[in-house]
C-alpha cells in the first residue's frame, strides 16, 4: 500500500521530530528483528561517532546525521527530553514503543508520540541497515525507560539518602579516629625529642645536631601524610555518595575510573622510570665518591702531607673548588636526560629561560670569578699579608672567588674589593717584601736651600735608625728627588721587618724626623712658605733654641754720601 503525505507535513515531521499526528494513511510494516543489543549501538571504526542521547549520564542511542536544519546535538537533546517525558509517565507501558517504517525514514514512537526518527543518512553514516538500526534503537529505548522507572522510585531515592547519611556518619567517625591517632603519634614523638634535648649534655654534638635537624622534616612529613589521608577519605565519601543516586551514579563511576586510570598511569610511569632512577643513583654515587676523594687529596696537599712538584699548598683549596664545580657540572649534564620530564617542552623552556637570566645577570660575577681564579694561581698575595691595593692598605682577611676583603689598619675597617678591580689595580705585597730585604718605607720632606744637604741626609738617616722596627741592614738612604723653586725634595727610604705595624712605624718615623731636624736647627718648609723676617722669632720650638738666642732685627747702614750713621 502506498503513502500519500503532503510535502509540507513531511518537512514538518523531519524538522521538528515532535509528537505530531500522522498525516495521511501509514501502514505498519514489520521487518525481521535482530536480537536487541543490551548496549547502545556504537559505530564501526572509521565511521562518524555520532552524538549520544544520554539518560542519567548513560548513552542510550546515537544520532549520526543532522535533519531539516537541526544539528545532531539539537536532535539528541529533543529525543532525550521526549524519552524522559515518557519514562516519567509510568502509566504508559514500554511495550508501546514500536517502529513504523516509511519510504525515507523509520519512526520510533509510543502511541501517538514520536520519540525519534531514523533516516537513511543516519543509517548510511552508521553503515547499518535503516530498519535494523531502528529496531535496535527502539529496544535500547525500552530498556532505558524501564531502567529509569526502576531507579527513580521513591524507595530507591530514600534508600540512597539513608546510605548517604550512614556514609557521612562513618566518615566522621573515621576522621575523628585519624585525628586522635595523629595527635597521639605527634605527642609521643615530641616527648621523645624533648627528652633527647634535655639529655643533650650526655650526647655528642653530632647526635644533638641530627636530632634538631630531623625533627622539622619528620613533622612536615607527618602533616603531609595526615592531609593525604583526609583528602583520600573525602574523595571516597563523595564517590560513594554520588553512586547512591541514579542521577549522579555515572558521574561517580566516571570519577572513579578517571582516578583509577591516573593511579595506574602513575604506577606505570614509576615502574618505567626505575631503570633511569637506578642509573641516576649510580651516577650520584660515583659523583659523591669522586668529590670525597677530591676533598681528601687537596686537604692533604694543603696540610703538606702530599707534595707535588710545582704545585703550591695555597693552590689546594681553589683547585679543589674548581674540580668540584667541574665534577658537579659533568654529573648534571650526564644525569639531565634521565630526569623525569626533562624532554618536556615546559621543562626545556624553563631551563632556557634560566640560562638566559644567568647569562645576562652574571656577567660581572663571572668576570670577578675569573679574576679571582687568576689571582689564586698568580699568588700575588695570601690571607694575612699586608698589601696595598689601589688606595686601600691593610691586612688580607679573606681571599674569595668573587671578592677580596682587606682589614684597613690601624682602623679596623674591612674593605670588600671585587676581584675584577683587584686585577686592574696596582697590588703591593709588603709581607712578601719583608721575607727578602724587608718592606720598604718611603717618606719625602722639603728643606730650604739654605740648609746643607749633607746635614739633611744625616738627620734623616738618624731619624730612621732611631725608629723601632726599622732595619739597620739594609741601611736607610736618602735621595734628592727634585730641586724646586723654593726648596729641595728629600726622599728617605728605609726597611722594616714588621709589615703588620707599618702605620705605627710610619708615625714613629715622622715623629723622629721632626725631633732630629728641630735639634739640628733646620726648619722643615713643607710644602713651603714665605716670611719677611723683621725681628720675628725663628719657628724652631723654644726647647731646641740655644739660651743665647736673640731674634734678629733689621740693620740700617749709613749712606756714605749722605753722611748718615748706621
Amino acid at each position: 500500500m502506498g503513502y500519500k503525505l503532503r510535502p509540507a507535513l513531511i518537512l514538518i515531521l523531519f524538522a521538528q521530530l515532535a509528537s505530531l499526528p500522522a498525516a495521511g494513511q501509514a501502514s505498519k510494516t514489520s521487518l525481521p528483528a535482530p536480537k536487541p543489543a543490551a548496549v547502545p549501538t556504537t559505530p564501526f571504526e572509521g565511521v562518524n561517532p555520532g552524538v549520544p542521547v544520554e539518560i542519567d549520564g548513560r548513552p542510550v542511542v546515537y544520532i549520526y546525521a543532522s535533519l531539516g536544519g537541526m544539528t545532531r546535538e539539537a536532535r539528541a537533546e529533543g529525543i532525550r527530553d521526549r524519552i524522559l517525558q515518557l519514562a516519567a509517565n509510568r502509566n504508559i507501558p514500554v511495550e508501546t514503543i514500536q517502529v513504523e517504517d516509511h519510504d525515507a525514514w523509520s519512526e520510533i514512537r509510543s502511541g501517538s508520540t514520536i520519540l525519534m526518527g531514523v533516516t537513511d543518512p543516519d543509517a548510511d553514516a552508521a553503515r547499518r541497515d535503516r530498519g535494523h538500526l531502528a529496531l535496535e534503537d527502539a529496544e535500547l529505548i525500552r530498556q532505558a525507560v524501564q531502567r529509569y522507572r526502576e531507579e527513580h522510585r521513591w524507595a530507591k531515592l530514600l534508600l540512597g539518602l539513608l546510605y548517604t547519611v550512614l556514609a557521612t556518619a562513618i566518615l566522621l567517625v573515621v576522621l575523628r579516629g585519624v585525628w586522635k591517632i595523629r595527635n597521639f603519634v605527634g605527642g609521643a614523638f615530641e616527648k621523645w625529642m624533648r627528652a633527647r634535648e634535655l639529655g643533650a649534655a650526655d650526647l655528642s654534638q653530632w647526635r644533638v645536631s641530627i636530632t634538631a635537624y630531623v625533627w622539622g622534616p619528620l613533622r612536615a612529613l607527618g602533616h603531609g601524610l595526615f592531609w593525604f589521608i583526609v583528602i583520600a577519605l573525602g574523595q571516597a565519601y563523595i564517590t560513594a555518595a554520588l553512586r547512591f543516586f541514579p542521577q549522579t551514579r555515572e558521574a561517580s563511576l566516571a570519577t572513579t575510573s578517571w582516578m583509577s586510570s591516573q593511579l595506574v598511569s602513575l604506577g606505570t610511569t614509576v615502574v618505567d622510570y626505575l631503570p633511569n632512577l637506578l642509573l641516576v643513583m649510580v651516577i650520584a654515587g660515583i659523583t659523591y665518591t669522586i668529590l670525597g676523594f677530591n676533598t681528601q687529596i687537596f686537604r692533604d696537599i694543603e696540610a703538606g702531607k702530599v707534595k707535588i712538584q710545582g704545585f703550591y699548598p695555597d693552590w689546594a683549596r681553589p683547585t679543589a673548588n674548581l674540580v668540584r664545580l667541574l665534577v658537579l657540572a659533568l654529573a648534571v649534564v650526564v644525569v639531565f636526560p634521565y630526569l623525569p620530564g626533562a624532554k618536556s617542552p615546559a621543562f626545556q623552556g624553563v631551563t632556557i629561560f634560566l640560562g638566559v637570566l644567568l647569562s645576562l645577570g652574571s656577567t660581572s660575577a663571572v668576570a670577578n670569578a675569573v679574576a679571582g681564579t687568576i689571582l689564586n694561581y698568580t699568588r700575588s698575595f695570601q690571607v694575612g699579608d699586608m698589601v696595598s691595593i689601589g688606595d686601600t692598605f691593610g691586612e688580607v682577611v679573606d681571599k674569595g672567588l668573587i671578592v677580596t676583603r682587606v682589614r684597613s689598619t690601624p682602623r679596623i675597617d674591612v674593605v670588600t674589593i671585587p676581584n675584577g678591580l683587584v686585577m686592574g689595580a696596582a697590588v703591593r705585597n709588603y709581607s712578601a717584601e719583608a721575607k727578602t730585604l724587608g718592606a720598604t718605607l718611603h717618606t719625602t720632606i722639603t728643606i730650604g736651600y739654605d740648609a746643607p744637604w749633607r746635614r739633611v741626609h744625616e738627620l734623616l738617616i738618624d731619624a730612621a735608625l732611631a725608629t723601632p722596627h726599622v732595619l739597620k741592614q739594609p741601611a736607610p738612604f736618602v735621595l734628592q728627588t727634585a730641586l724646586n723653586d723654593f726648596y729641595v725634595s728629600y726622599e728617605l727610604s728605609a726597611y722594616t721587618d714588621a709589615p703588620t705595624q707599618m702605620p705605627t712605624v710610619y708615625s714613629d718615623l715622622h715623629q723622629n724626623i721632626q725631633d732630629k731636624f728641630n735639634e739640628g736647627g733646620i726648619e722643615i718648609n713643607s710644602p713651603h712658605y714665605t716670611a719677611l723676617r723683621d725681628g720675628n722669632t725663628v719657628t724652631i720650638p723654644a726647647e731646641y733654641r740655644p739660651k743665647s738666642y736673640q731674634p734678629p732685627s733689621f740693620r740700617v747702614r749709613e749712606n756714605a754720601k749722605a753722611g748718615k750713621d748706621e
